[in-house]
């Protein structure tokens, strides 16, 4: 499958795949594994519990099946989509969103690390400090890290039709409200907006320059910004420990009952249990016959060492899925 991404703003540098409109070709298993792994602040903290962290798994997986459709190679709207109501359409709006801003981050921007900025809302709080930015008070989505360790900032929106016109330049605003995060200024600043045009998938994203002069930091670093990115995996792994196997070296679990495998390399796994993430680097992709003892399933593996393997019934579901207006 595929979808189109136009690209502003992006300095020469960049190259081609960067310049104007451009066709990003994945697999529903690269999918996946970008919708599960984009991690926010009640996906990490409040679900943190085994079992709950389970059904948020479920529930971004069921999310993305739902709601977009297969038509020839590009994505639409299911016929699902377009029944919600105005505010079950935000919201859904916002995780596709969260989801192709990870998808295009991993896959040309070679940032493997995603995180939502809110889990950081309480180092605020323990300050005495509002969580907002500027004198807006608002604040971008994301905190990347690429696989040179260095940090972007990102503001991703989701939009259910076209996007308005000045939408993508209050979002590249919202990106330089954050100045530094732990002692660095960011390599990167970019705006994502994913929006239906003409009812098919599309992202337009923007490279801007500079922060406001109102501005916050965030106190952090590698190592304490890793532990948060991993922590729901290792609480499903660690959690279901006599169901987990070990394949090509990643720790795995299926959910037998959907078919669906996730699974962390075990060097990530170890370090975790230990908090000794800073030496982490990005993993290199395996070979997909190591798992063929998983029955039916076709894997992922990005370079943050996180597997998804998906049975064949994810891929007719959003390939067959009843397209809006259908």
């Amino acid at each position: 499958m595929e979808i189109t991404y136009n690209s502003q703003n992006f300095p020469p540098r960049f190259g081609a795949d960067f310049q104007g409109a451009k066709q990003l070709q994945f697999t529903v298993q690269e999918l996946m594994w970008s919708a599960i792994t984009v991690g926010r602040a009640n996906f990490i903290d409040v679900l943190s519990n085994g079992i709950y962290s389970e059904y948020e798994i479920l529930y971004r997986a069921s999310i993305l099946v739902a709601n977009i459709a297969q038509n020839g190679t590009t994505l639409v709207k299911s016929s699902a989509y377009e029944h919600l109501d105005p505010s079950e359409k935000s919201a859904v709006s916002y995780f596709l969103g969260l989801t192709f801003t990870k998808l295009l981050s991993a896959k040309l921007l070679n940032i493997p690390w995603l995180l939502h900025i809110d889990v950081y809302r309480d180092q605020f709080s323990r300050n005495g400090q509002a969580f907002g930015f500027g004198s807006s008070r608002s604040r971008p989505d994301l905190i990347g890290l690429d696989n040179r360790r260095r940090w972007t900032i990102m503001e991703s929106k989701g939009r259910t039709n076209t996007m308005e016109a000045t939408l993508l330049a209050s979002a590249k605003n919202q990106t330089r409200n954050l100045r530094r995060i732990g002692a660095d200024y960011p390599s990167l600043r970019v705006a994502v907006v994913t929006h239906f045009t003409n009812g098919q998938l599309t992202v337009d994203w923007s490279d801007p320059e500079g922060y406001n002069d109102d501005y916050f930091d965030i106190k952090t670093d590698s190592e304490e910004y890793l532990a948060n990115y991993y922590k729901v995996i290792f609480n499903i792994l660690s959690s279901n420990d006599n169901a987990t196997k070990e394949f090509g070296g990643f720790v795995t679990y299926t959910f037998d009952a959907i078919n669906l495998t996730i699974g962390l390399d075990r060097k990530i796994f170890d370090a975790y249990k230990t908090q000794s993430l800073k030496e982490i680097q990005p993993t290199r992709i395996f070979d997909f016959e190591q798992f063929s003892s998983i029955a039916e399933q076709e894997f992922f593996a990005g370079s943050d060492g996180v597997v998804v393997g998906l049975g064949s019934n994810w891929r007719e579901l959003i390939r067959t899925n009843k397209k809006f207006n259908e």
